[in-house]
């Protein structure tokens, strides 16, 4: 009964726009909406207002929005500042306490150079090995990372997911990046006592750093440049600096301009 019900209910979800595709800004606009017309209705007969409620929910659950056209309306009305409150796109923003370039200039995996900063021959030697190691056995390098009973690597070069069985776990930018992250890992370790100490986030902080150093691929040992782009998420167009593959376009790094 269950299974039939689940399946009935599939018919009228739309993937695009629920799940790890769900846009916040949207479904709170959303919800803000469904909130006041359930009011306005149960305010003459209440029993009615219930059920509107439940419809509201229903629909925001299975297709992303209650009404149609919201990641325009969304985009068009919600002040940047409000929108910049709900973005989930990874960047490397850095917390007040941690200080990316100090931390890889303090384990030798980056030095000064002119007025600027390069990756230590050591490290890149070490790091390349690694990848190497890392890309022809991924989801096993991977799910021992991650402590995963059943680990799968959905491959891409513009989103990466990693799952354990049917679970979303993570997501990387790219399968580039993740070989980038993943290779890294036990060499920052090995020079950073306090590494366990540190949370996922300034781990995810001094990764994202570090790969702005890597001059190759991870994945396909293509050239890495540096370019300017748009990107569009449901309700925000955002301008950023961009660190792909010239040669699978996979995307290693994006930074917010």
């Amino acid at each position: 009964m269950r299974t039939t019900v689940r399946r009935r209910l599939d018919r009228y979800r739309q993937p695009e726009y629920t799940g790890e595709n769900r846009c916040t800004p949207c479904t709170v606009v959303n919800l803000a909406i469904a909130v006041v017309l359930s009011v306005a209705v149960g305010v003459s007969f209440t029993p009615l207002g219930v059920v509107v409620a439940g419809v509201s929910l229903l629909a925001i659950y299975l297709r992303g929005y209650l009404v149609p056209g919201t990641p325009t309306l969304t985009k068009r009305y919600l002040p940047e500042q409000v929108l910049q409150w709900f973005d989930k796109r990874p960047t490397v923003a850095l917390d007040a306490d941690l200080d990316v370039e100090a931390q890889l200039l303090a384990v030798d995996a980056v030095e000064p150079a002119d007025d600027d900063l390069r990756i230590t021959d050591e490290f890149e030697t070490a790091w390349d090995e690694e990848i190497t190691r890392v890309r022809g056995d991924l989801e096993r390098r991977v799910g021992s990372l991650l402590e995963l009973d059943d680990p799968a690597v959905e491959r891409g070069t513009d989103v990466c997911r990693v799952f354990d069985g049917d679970r979303l776990v993570a997501r990387w930018p790219s399968t580039a990046a993740l070989v980038a992250d993943v290779a890294a890992i036990p060499l920052l370790r090995d020079r950073a006592s306090n590494w366990d100490d540190l949370s996922r986030a300034e781990q995810g902080q001094l990764l994202s750093g570090l790969r702005l150093f890597v001059e190759r691929c991870p994945d396909c040992g293509g050239e890495l440049l540096f370019s300017e782009d748009h990107v569009e998420s449901c309700c925000r167009t955002v301008d950023v600096v961009t660190y792909d593959c010239d040669a699978c376009a996979a995307r290693v790094m994006e930074i917010e301009r």
